[in-house]
């Protein structure tokens, strides 16, 4: 659902695409890295935030091993050094970036895939 999201201090995030922005100044955080993952991406929660408290969205999901699932993804991280990426098999025909993250991390549902499917099936029924 578009909306959704998680707060950790570890993450793990999969994407065919994933680009990075500059450095900027966010006003909870202070300076961060915001990156957009797209074509199927997920993050999942590899480590609680202690204490247990929401640091930047009052309806983020702080449980341990939580995954968001979407078309695309927004990101903000604490973590200066940029993100290793390895490649990886995601489906049977497409390759994805993997990376993980060891600071706090924000990521936020942008476009789910739902939407992609509901286009899908709409397309069809137009035929």
């Amino acid at each position: 659902m578009a909306g959704e999201s998680i707060e950790c201090d570890k993450c793990e995030v999969i994407a065919r695409k994933i680009v990075p922005s500059s450095p900027q100044i966010d006003d909870i955080l202070g300076r961060v890295i915001k990156y957009e993952c797209s074509r199927n991406s997920s993050t999942e929660n590899l480590k609680e935030l202690v204490p247990k408290k929401f640091k930047h969205k009052f309806s983020s999901n702080l449980d341990l091993g939580t995954i968001l699932k979407a078309d695309s993804i927004y990101i903000i991280t604490t973590q200066f050094k940029r993100l290793k990426l390895d490649i990886i098999n995601k489906t049977g025909r497409h390759k994805a970036s993997k990376g993980t993250i060891n600071e706090y991390t924000f990521a936020e549902i942008k476009y789910p895939l739902e939407n992609v499917l509901n286009s899908m099936t709409h397309r069809k029924a137009l035929k």
